[in-house]
């Protein structure tokens, strides 16, 4: 199976497969989603975008591979894909376009899914400054396919947390980031 794959067949199955591991619980996963990175006032006083429920591509809005939503609307976690491997340029690019929906979605998770490949390359952590996760899926299996949606999971609850953090009365008294290499 994976030797005829290739990045769009990598992110339709992922799609799919993820989808099918969170179950209706209100997690929606969705395919080539535009997010919005950008929020203008413009020369009437008026926000631009002037439809964020409906954001376009090149209008304050960057595509992404994977988006996980709750309840079709809140964007939680985004996964960028690549197939067979991933440059510096692709990790510079990515984890920048992280750092713009940040920006906008402060509690946004954002993580780089390769597939066909062992290990995530140094480069990875050398020019990552957006990314929270990274995973190398070298074949889509149950084990493999598992870890990485506990790992998804973890994600979906990190931005749950933030976003508990941002609209009630804040009474956090310490936040800690944990970093698991496996």
């Amino acid at each position: 199976m994976v030797r005829k794959m290739n990045e769009s067949k990598f992110k339709q199955i992922l799609e799919r497969k993820i989808q099918g591991e969170l179950g209706n619980n209100g997690y929606e996963v969705k395919r080539d989603e535009n997010l919005i990175y950008k929020v203008v006032i413009n020369e009437n006083l008026q926000f631009e975008p002037n439809a964020p429920n409906n954001p376009r591509r090149g209008g304050y809005a960057f595509q992404t591979d994977l988006l996980i939503k709750k309840d079709n609307k809140l964007p939680l976690v985004v996964i960028e894909t690549k197939f067979g491997g991933f440059s510096t340029h692709d990790v510079l690019t990515y984890s920048s376009k992280a750092q713009k929906h940040k920006e906008i979605y402060p509690y946004l998770r954002y993580g780089l899914v390769v597939g066909g490949i062992n290990v995530i390359q140094n480069r990875f952590f050398t020019h990552n400054i957006g990314f929270d996760f990274a995973f190398a899926l070298k074949e889509i299996n149950n084990n493999s396919l598992n870890e990485l949606v506990k790992m998804i999971k973890e994600q979906i609850n990190n931005a749950e947390l933030i976003l508990n953090i941002l609209r009630n009365r804040n009474q956090t008294r310490s936040f800690n980031t944990q970093i698991k290499i496996c």
